[in-house]
This record gives structure tokens, C-alpha cells and sequence, in this order.
């Protein structure tokens, strides 16, 4: 797992997992600017380093990599929390489709080491209590149902957003469905969350 360091040299840590397309150049860019705003970011590569832009071959990479997921991410927390420039725990996270799903299934588990997360176009079901949570939903999104959006907009009431023109990818500036507005702006919510 690579780990970025801010300036400081040392800091809170975060968890960031990629979407199906893999560990690849926007999620390190969008790792490198928490790090710059002071985090100690873990980038884990849930995918052995297999990437694509191909929705077809991102199913493929998805299926392939599906049950060995949950147990990278368990290791990238623990691989993270024990490093030295890590200031406090637990740590926070911050996962793009497939991954903020992969962070929801451990905050509804009551995952210990995870004390906040923020979840891009990524539902599942949250119930009773847990740990802190901010969604980013698109307004629009074919990879998500209205249903489970609406239920994980209700779970959280107001750290939930839906951002108005939007379609899943949203946030990710090699997709064609970036908008660089509502990134923007879901990342400052972001980053004022994890700060917590």
C-alpha cells in the first residue's frame, strides 16, 4: 500500500479505496490532496494492479477481486493505523463506488478501526448505530437505485448530498461525467468531515 505523508510529517490517517477501475491516477491524485490538507493517506490496491477505463472490463476486474476485497481493506487499516506518522485513532475513510461500498459494509459491522467515513455514489444498507458517515450521490445514477439512495439519505439525514446535474463518476476527473463544480465541492465537505 503507498502512504502518502503531509508536509507536517505527520497527521490523521485515512483509508482512501478506489472504484472497479482500480487503484489508478485520480484516486493517487485525489489521495495527494488529502495529503495535503493534512492527512496521512493509505492508498491500498484492492485490485493487485489491475486497472481499466472500461465499464466491460471493470465488471470483469470487479468479479475477479470481489471476495479478497474486505479482507485488503482490513489489512490496509490495520497496515495504516500502525504507522508511525499516524496521530490518533481510529481512522477515517473515504471510498469511490466499489470502495465506499466496501467502507459501508465495515461501518455497519461496527468496524473498530474506522471511526468516520465518506462514501462517493456507494449505498448500502446502514442500521441502528454507527459509525459517522457523509454520502456524495449523484442526481442521476444507473449504478444505484432511487430506493437505496433515498434509504441511505434517511440513515443520514443531513451528511447526505445529492448533487444536482450529476451522474454516477461524478467526482472523478477522468471520467466524462465529471463535473468539476460538484467535486469540488464534495471534497471540501469532505475534508471538514474528516477533520471532525
Amino acid at each position: 500500500m503507498d502512504i502518502l505523508v503531509p508536509a507536517s510529517g505527520n497527521g490523521r490517517g485515512v483509508i482512501v479505496a478506489h472504484a472497479w477501475w482500480g487503484l489508478n491516477q485520480t484516486i493517487r491524485n485525489y489521495g495527494a490532496a488529502l495529503a495535503r490538507e493534512g492527512f496521512v493517506v493509505g492508498l491500498p490496491d484492492l485490485f493487485d494492479g489491475e486497472t481499466t477505463t472500461s465499464i466491460e472490463e471493470a465488471e470483469q476486474q470487479i468479479g475477479r477481486h470481489w471476495q479478497s476485497a474486505q479482507d485488503k481493506l482490513n489489512a490496509a487499516l490495520d497496515e495504516l493505523r500502525a504507522h508511525p506518522a499516524v496521530s490518533g485513532a481510529p481512522l477515517g475513510g473515504v471510498g469511490f463506488s466499489f470502495g465506499g461500498f466496501q467502507l459501508l459494509k465495515a461501518v455497519a459491522r461496527n468496524e473498530e478501526r474506522l471511526a468516520r467515513a465518506v462514501v462517493y455514489y456507494a449505498t448500502y444498507p446502514l442500521e441502528g448505530a454507527h459509525a459517522p458517515v457523509m454520502a456524495h450521490l449523484a442526481e442521476s445514477d444507473d449504478f444505484e437505485s432511487d430506493d437505496d439512495m433515498a434509504a441511505l439519505k434517511i440513515a443520514l439525514g443531513l451528511d447526505a448530498f445529492s448533487y444536482p446535474g450529476t451522474k454516477h463518476w461524478f467526482a472523478e476527473a477522468d471520467r466524462p461525467e465529471f463535473v468539476a463544480d460538484a467535486a469540488g465541492l464534495a471534497f471540501g465537505r469532505s475534508v471538514a468531515f474528516l477533520r471532525g
